[in-house]
């Protein structure tokens, strides 16, 4: 009878390919409890991100396969280091997930001489303690539908920071909720090196997300 869809740019990509069907779309977004992922958050401390006060910690959630990108962040990491590396900022990204791209992503960590800086944490039950802990949240994908982990790290009060993929703009207020970044590597790392840099812009995201509830429990009403 209808075909849900999480969001506006999922159903545009959907319909050009069945266009008949638009009579049958409706909209529901993944349903995310803020009340649910804050007292998830408190349940431990992520004592990997919490040992070393004196390096800046990313991290990104997700599976490992070809959408995520994760195969592109040990280049990225070295690229943003090189551009820190004169105000002596130290850099570890984190990666929380699983997938058949797992070998891939540590093939490149080595390539990269990133063993030091880019981290994979594995799979874990309860990932919402390590956004907590972390510094900046970065979604590096090709592509999305409607990302879950960046309306989990908002809900945190986290500064995200995202690749410029195509419903980016759909989810995330450049500059207000959050900062959207090139999709190339280059790009990539020198709209996260500026990021990390901007403590001022940093504060502002996070102040903002404090007064914004990004829960949308009523969805279930649909």
């Amino acid at each position: 009878d209808y075909i849900a869809s999480i969001s506006s740019e999922a159903a545009k990509t959907f319909l050009q390919v069945f266009p008949t069907l638009a009579p049958k779309i409706i909209e529901i977004e993944n349903i995310l409890s803020s009340s649910f992922v804050r007292h998830r958050a408190e349940e431990f401390k992520a004592t990997e991100l919490l040992t070393d006060k004196k390096c800046l910690n990313l991290l990104s959630v997700g599976r490992f396969c070809e959408a995520k990108n994760y195969d592109n962040v040990p280049d990225i990491c070295n690229k943003a280091l090189e551009l820190l590396k004169d105000e002596n900022i130290d850099i570890k990204w984190y990666i929380i997930g699983f997938g058949a791209d797992e070998n891939l992503i540590r093939q490149k960590i080595a390539e990269a001489g990133m063993q030091e800086h880019v981290i994979i944490l594995g799979k874990k039950e309860n990932p919402y303690p390590y956004i907590k802990a972390c510094d900046i949240y970065v979604q590096p994908s090709r592509y999305e539908g409607k990302s879950v982990t960046v309306r989990e790290a908002q809900m945190l009060c986290k500064p995200v920071v995202v690749t410029n993929y195509p419903t980016a703009s759909s989810q995330i207020k450049n500059g207000v909720d959050g900062v959207i970044v090139p999709m190339d590597n280059e790009g990539c790392a020198k709209g996260l090196a500026d990021f990390i840099l901007d403590e001022a812009k940093q504060s502002l995201i996070v102040e903002y997300l404090k007064t914004h509830d990004y829960g949308n429990v009523n969805e279930v009403n649909k």
